[in-house]
């Protein structure tokens, strides 16, 4: 077996470099507000329960990062199919006694089909981690199939609101753009061509930076060169299969998951969340640049999460937390992930703590070892697949870097 390559193990740097602002804080409002408005609902109708089914179907707003609008409402129309049916599935599984032993299996081959659908329409943020959470959350729930059905109708409407969200702010940002061209055009002509350029396009520009950084990411394949470090722009690996991807997503879910149920932990759909986390990125180096990220960023955000939960916060309180939170995560995942992961992190926990489930110490004790967990799997799938005898690959990450 070859000696161990230098550029599987990524440096300081590699952790902290913090990519470009490209306008963030626009994506951040809008699933900010995907979320927060169905949440404000549930919670003004004693619905909070069913606050969970509203946080995946809102996740719709994640996707379509640097799209056209109406290109962004297409990918995430897609998204919210795969997400719903996510959910189904999750609740046919919850109606069983066997719950616990069937999620495995079940989120083993939905994440093989799930890593085939967002290949095929090159979903970003890449890879079936939402779908996979989506699936074994709602999976543990136990709840009767009421609950279940109307926990359903509010995913559906939340995705509805999500993607009326994306067309709204999508038309807001073409009639911006436009005053913007309009006024380019009293000043420099060069300057007004471009603009009109964005415009006919159909760009929202609060997304415009984020499409270039997509593109590149897109052309990595050309150069040989892998996308940007400590960011998720990363949309398609630079050297896999469509179907060894959904394979090795496939066997991640299944190790990451088998750990905690074989240890007796709960939540086990977080091991198998960090380790599809980890493997979404394009290369080995990457894979291995993403999970350290995801172990470091978790561990710092405990700290957050602690002194949050320490304040027992409730009801409009972890309302307005969990918008705050999910607008942070939307202001720096992309440019720097163990940044974002100060804020994903107690957001996750928080909503546990909704939940009522276990205690706030359980959740931060179980929040961190099955990251952990899911981690060393993605970094020793990551290890497998760079070093295996029979791989050819060129070590270009560290040109990369």
């Amino acid at each position: 077996m070859p000696s161990p390559r230098p550029s599987m193990i990524p440096g300081w740097r590699d952790l902290t470099t913090m990519g470009p602002y490209r306008r963030d804080h626009w994506v951040a409002l809008r699933v900010a507000l995907a979320i927060g408005v169905p949440l404000v609902l549930l919670w003004a109708t004693g619905s909070m329960p069913l606050a969970i089914f509203a946080v995946f179907g809102a996740f719709t707003s994640v996707y379509g990062r640097g799209l056209s609008v109406f290109g962004r409402f297409r990918m995430q129309s897609i998204a919210a199919g795969s997400l719903l049916a996510s959910v189904g599935v999750g609740a046919v599984i919850a109606l069983s006694p066997e719950r616990a032993l069937l999620v495995l299996p079940a989120a083993t081959v939905w994440a093989f089909l799930m890593s085939l659908l967002g290949d095929r329409v090159r979903w970003a943020p890449p890879g079936p981690m939402f779908q996979i959470f989506a699936l074994a959350a709602i999976a543990a729930l136990a709840v009767g199939g009421e609950v279940l059905l109307v926990g359903i109708g509010v995913a559906v409407a939340t995705a509805a609101w999500s993607l009326l969200l994306g067309l709204a702010f999508g038309a807001v940002g073409v009639v911006v753009d436009r005053a913007r061209a309009r006024t380019g055009a009293e000043t420099s002509g060069p300057t007004r061509a471009a603009a009109a350029g964005t415009t006919v396009a159909g760009v929202d520009p609060a997304r415009a930076g984020a499409a270039d950084a997509g593109a590149g990411a897109a052309g990595t394949g050309r150069s040989g060169l892998a996308p940007a470090t400590g960011s998720i722009r990363s949309v398609r690996p630079v050297r896999s299969t469509t179907v060894g991807r959904a394979g090795m997503f496939a066997v991640g879910t299944l190790i990451a998951g088998a750990i905690p149920l074989l240890i007796g932990i709960g939540h086990p759909y977080w091991a198998m969340v960090s380790a599809i986390a980890g493997l979404s990125a394009a290369t080995g180096f990457h894979r291995v640049l993403r999970a350290t990220h995801r172990l470091v960023g978790t561990v710092l955000g405990l700290g957050v999460a602690a002194v949050l939960l320490a304040f027992e916060p409730s009801g409009l309180v972890v309302v307005l937390l969990v918008i705050v939170l999910q607008g942070g995560v939307e202001l720096f995942i992309v440019r720097n992930y163990t940044i974002g992961l100060l804020f994903l992190t107690p957001l996750v926990l928080v909503m546990g703590r909704l939940a009522g489930d276990v205690s706030a110490g359980q959740l931060l004790l179980e929040r961190g070892v099955e990251t952990a967990i899911g981690v060393a799997v993605a970094i020793g799938i990551a290890v497998v697949l760079e070093w295996r005898p029979w791989s050819r690959e060129p070590a270009t990450e560290t040109q990369a870097r």
